[in-house]
């Protein structure tokens, strides 16, 4: 008796020769039809697509330009640094490439907060950004915002209650950019002092020496420097608190005292004063007596240091 279907050596029955050639056409057609599925999705959400982008292309164009917040520049001043006019795509526009072009050309401007009003008003919030930091560059000043900004270049003074910094090795000074020094921490560690002195409320700060951030000196109204040395999180706050209360209780004596105190090491802070120059120099002094002047103000200058006093 013959069958078409044949015991395999597990039990199980094989297909035969026609079964096979229909099972495959199945999976075939089935295969097919998952394309074909496929495909119209794709086809369909790229139609959508498409039409979610004329619509908005067609529908969202700006009509309208608004400019509030601080007052640094005028209104069309600061639309034409933008570089949007009406008529543009509401919602194409970039807000970060806005920002930073109407920042970088306008330099007072710190930045700018776009607001979308749909469907075709576009609002430009200004925040203004102040001179507070200066750096000598080529003989000439160049003023920086708190954050490194330079806002202004080749002046020949500054104005008051600018900080003076010495930055160590300056890579670029581009108006409307950050400066950029060859430390990479400069900055990071300038504004860790900075929000530390406005905290504790020392003010009246001259110049700065970050050009070392494992040295960092600050100069008190131009006649008391601050070393403070190595800073951290933790010992930044109780050095800048323990030369605050040492100046003003100087202060109290001697209001034009100048000197420098090291607070190199936690906890303690040591005065040593400066030295007055009493003879300035003149051409018709011989070298015999340049030395004599020059080993007796060494001697007087290890005298005033051994002497210094503890204002921990």
């Amino acid at each position: 008796m013959s069958d078409t279907r044949r015991q395999n050596t597990n039990g199980n029955p094989q297909l035969s020769n026609n079964e096979r050639i229909v099972n495959r056409r199945i999976q075939r057609n089935k295969r097919n039809r998952r394309k074909k599925i496929i495909f119209r999705s794709i086809i369909g959400v790229v139609f959508l697509v498409v039409g979610v982008i004329v619509g908005l292309s067609l529908f969202f164009n700006i009509n309208k330009i608004v400019v509030s917040g601080d007052a640094v520049y005028s209104h069309e001043t600061v639309i034409k640094a933008s570089g949007v006019a009406e008529g543009d795509n509401l919602i194409f526009l970039s807000k970060s490439k806005l920002n930073e072009k109407i920042s970088s050309e306008l330099t007072y401007i710190g930045s700018v907060t776009v607001k979308r009003r749909l469907p075709s008003t576009l609002e430009l919030v200004v925040k203004k950004t102040e001179a507070k930091l200066g750096i000598a560059m080529n003989g000439y000043f160049t003023l920086l915002d708190e954050n490194g900004k330079v806002l202004e270049k080749d002046l020949e003074t500054v104005g008051e209650n600018i900080i003076l910094l010495n930055l160590g090795e300056i890579e670029s000074a581009e108006l409307g950019e950050t400066v950029v020094t060859k430390e990479e921490k400069t900055f990071t560690k300038l504004h860790d002092v900075l929000s530390e002195c406005e905290r504790i409320g020392l003010h009246d700060i001259s110049l700065m020496d970050i050009s070392d951030i494992y040295n960092i000196k600050i100069v008190y109204q131009g006649r008391i420097t601050l070393e403070l040395g190595e800073t951290d999180s933790e010992n930044l706050s109780s050095k800048l608190a323990l030369g605050k209360a040492a100046i003003e209780k100087q202060d109290e004596e001697n209001n034009l005292y100048r000197g420098t105190i090291n607070l190199t090491v936690d906890g303690k802070g040591y005065w040593s004063e400066e030295v007055p120059t009493t003879e300035p120099q003149t051409e018709e002094n011989t070298s015999e007596e340049t030395t004599e002047n020059a080993e007796e103000s060494t001697e007087e200058t290890a005298k005033n240091e051994e002497e210094t006093s503890s204002v921990a």
